[in-house]
């Protein structure tokens, strides 16, 4: 008896911090919040994932299931990365594609890199957006020419544009230098700051945003990317949700920059932490 009164005070307690974050956090974030916190509560399976993944019937399922599998700790078996390779390339959904996309530039090879450059020119911006971000970490010298191409084109969104002379840093050669400084006199200062930071990556220098001293350190260089950094593709971070920092027993896991695959070995293909925080890890 005593310890049914206990579980039901600690319910109590539960629902009083519970309804308290609702008063405190405002409408539209506790509905998200709350929506992570279903999900959480009765997430999909391994197999009925994989299930939703190839539902030939239903986009939607396809999106979650492929997204699930991704960021799932198995994400990077063949067997799914064979389906984020058909998707990537034949599926008629463009949020399924962008997904799949994500994914294969998540757990492909270099080679895949190819497959998503194909998508720079898809007509869903979704898509090209995802391709751009994904060749970021897929390292591939052959999808040089449609990173170039994509940087150049002024009618392009300037996300897209951005993500491209990000993903650009990766390749020390001459008409990636070229493209990189032409793109500091484009009309969006995103893809001017993007632009610039690649040049940071590949010579080691620092010229601001103005061309003209790129240029004269260029021409006068007898090796500019002598002095290059290593390349590490950018990650996204956020704020902890109250209901993370609520569900104390669950850490979520943040993805670190890291080389593209190509620039690294397979035993360094996991970006994640080895242990969460409070477990080991910092």
């Amino acid at each position: 008896m005593l310890a049914r009164v206990r579980s039901c005070h600690h319910a109590f307690r539960l629902a009083v911090v519970v309804a308290a974050a609702v008063v405190a956090g405002g409408c539209e974030t506790i509905g998200s919040d709350l929506s992570d916190l279903a999900r959480g509560l009765s997430m999909p399976t391994p197999g009925e994932a994989a299930r939703m993944a190839v539902d030939p019937g239903d986009a939607d399922r396809r999106r979650e299931g492929t997204l699930l599998l991704a960021n799932a700790p198995f994400g990077g078996d063949e067997t799914y990365v064979r389906i984020y390779r058909d998707y990537a390339a034949n599926e008629r959904d463009p949020l399924v594609r962008s997904v799949a996309i994500r994914a294969l530039a998540r757990h492909g090879e270099p080679d895949d890199a190819m497959i998503i450059a194909e998508q720079l020119t898809a007509e869903s911006l979704p898509v090209r957006w995802e391709a751009a971000k994904g060749l970021q970490r897929l390292h591939q010298p052959d999808v040089v020419p449609a990173l170039l191409r994509t940087i150049r084109q002024v009618d392009e969104t300037p996300a897209v544009r951005e993500a491209c002379a990000i993903a650009a840093g990766q390749y020390p050669q001459d008409r990636v230098f070229q493209a990189l400084v032409s793109a500091l006199d484009a009309r969006d200062l995103e893809v001017n700051v993007a632009a610039a930071w690649s040049m940071r990556m590949l010579t080691g220098q620092d010229h601001g945003l103005d061309p003209r001293p790129w240029l004269r350190w260029y021409n006068d260089a007898d090796d500019p990317f002598a002095g290059g950094q290593e390349y590490l593709y950018p990650t996204y971070t956020r704020p902890e949700s109250w209901f993370e920092k609520l569900a104390f027993w669950s850490t979520p896991l943040r993805e670190q920059p890291a080389p593209p695959v190509g620039l690294r070995s397979a035993a360094e293909r996991t970006t994640y932490d080895d242990d969460p925080p409070g477990d080991g890890g910092e």
